[in-house]
């Protein structure tokens, strides 16, 4: 069932999806034409990488800040002001005539991309009820690996007019879409928000304590932490690999994130159609298990990346790979939405992407190893890193139910009627 905010001028998860897909484009461009970047500024692969998980690490201060925003102030006027800041910051980058700038510009380019990741769940599961809601996520995640498909065009760019107007130009579709976006209006919230309480409400640390008590929480951000690195700094180490490795240049990186992103559409749409099933039965413990298990279809791919010698049949894994990282989100997203209170939801998502974000500076060290090593070595670790993610989420299953029930989300009775279109 559509809510009457829905029914704007434009469909909300019209304009989602596509602010998710543009704010890639700056990230897509940073992961395939790395080693330009590193050769323009003197750097090593250790130092380039990073400046790009800084845009991960800068989840730290982002994801707080804007998930308070978006508790308290309308959150598509925190999405609109959040895609102006991460498109000027794609054009500074295009204009950085120093490291420092390069590391100003990536630094909050990383804070602005939190909003799709903390304030655009938080509408969709107020634009959405709970069985749709697997449906609007497979929509939304869906947008950066669709992006990717535009890596071929980035790094044809870049071959061709170089880094900087590439980054100029990836940021005039979000100036677009920004446009549409003022014609989207804000859903109700599903329970009491703090604009509701006269600006009051839990504090941001009285949100963590709260969180910490939740056990099924407590294991999704113990699996956020061991994924962190993949989940952020992945695309840019598969450049170096590739490049390293195998000698591609700026195309064939293009080419190797175009299959990385066809491997996540794959993914998220049997992840989105698994997830559905498992709500209809009002079943949520056992998303835990599709979690676990396309994390761990994730932990096959990087050891496979690790041992290959063969260009062609790593390509064909990194498909593998996009299946894992794609295939455990539509599940992901509506449960941990489900077992927080709606109150505080916006916040918890910001926490979850802190803890991401925490797990992301392990990629750092890793590229080194890469760099002075092979970056067999580093993948081989990443493998057993997300190995253990997968254990630690597929074992929270058994305290789903009991908190959703303490969140105040009442159990739904099961249905075999058509999911709501979406």
């Amino acid at each position: 069932m559509r809510t009457a905010a829905e029914r704007g001028l434009v469909p909300p998860i019209a304009i989602l999806f596509g602010l998710n897909l543009v704010d890639e484009l700056d990230r897509l461009a940073f992961a395939a034409l790395t080693p330009e970047l590193r050769d323009a500024f003197g750097l090593t692969d250790s130092q380039v990488v990073a400046i790009g998980a800084l845009a991960g690490l800068c989840i730290m201060l982002g994801a707080l800040p804007v998930g308070w925003l978006g508790d308290r102030y309308p959150r598509m006027r925190v999405v609109v002001l959040m895609a102006l800041l991460w498109s000027a910051m794609s054009v500074l980058t295009a204009l950085a005539w120093a490291v420092w700038v390069l590391v100003v510009a990536r630094a909050l380019s990383g804070i602005a991309r939190t909003s799709s990741e903390v304030v655009h769940p938080s509408l969709l599961v107020d634009y959405y009820e709970p069985r749709a809601q697997p449906r609007a996520f497979r929509i939304h995640r869906l947008a950066a690996p669709i992006s990717t498909a535009f890596a071929l065009v980035i790094g044809g760019v870049g071959a061709l007019v170089g880094w900087r107007w590439t980054f100029a130009l990836v940021a005039v579709p979000t100036w677009l879409l920004v446009l549409a976006a003022l014609s989207v209006r804000e859903p109700p919230r599903t329970s009491r928000s703090v604009l509701d309480l006269g600006g009051g409400g839990p504090g941001v640390w009285s949100v963590l304590r709260q969180a910490l008590r939740i056990r099924t929480l407590r294991r999704l951000w113990g699996s956020a932490f061991l994924l962190g690195a993949t989940f952020i700094a992945n695309t840019q180490l598969l450049s170096l690999f590739f490049e390293r490795v195998h000698g591609y240049g700026a195309f064939g990186r293009g080419v190797v994130q175009g299959l990385y992103g066809i491997g996540m559409v794959v993914g998220i749409l049997i992840g989105a159609r698994i997830a559905t099933r498992i709500i209809y039965r009002d079943d949520w413990g056992r998303l835990t298990v599709l979690i676990g298990a396309g994390v761990a279809v994730m932990s096959v791919a990087l050891l496979l990346l690790s041992i290959t010698p063969w260009a062609p049949l790593a390509l064909a894994v990194c498909v593998l790979l996009g299946i894992g990282m794609g295939s455990y989100q539509p599940a992901f997203y509506p449960l941990l939405a489900r077992v927080v209170p709606a109150e505080t939801r916006s916040r918890t998502f910001g926490w979850t992407l802190l803890v991401t974000g925490l797990g992301a500076g392990l990629a750092v060290p890793l590229a080194r190893v890469g760099e002075l090593t092979s970056y067999r070595v580093t993948f081989a670790v990443f493998a057993a890193s997300v190995l253990a993610g997968a254990l630690v989420i597929a074992s929270a299953r058994r305290s789903v139910a009991a908190d959703i029930t303490a969140a105040g989300h009442p159990a739904e009775p099961g249905s075999t009627a058509p999911a709501p279109s979406v």
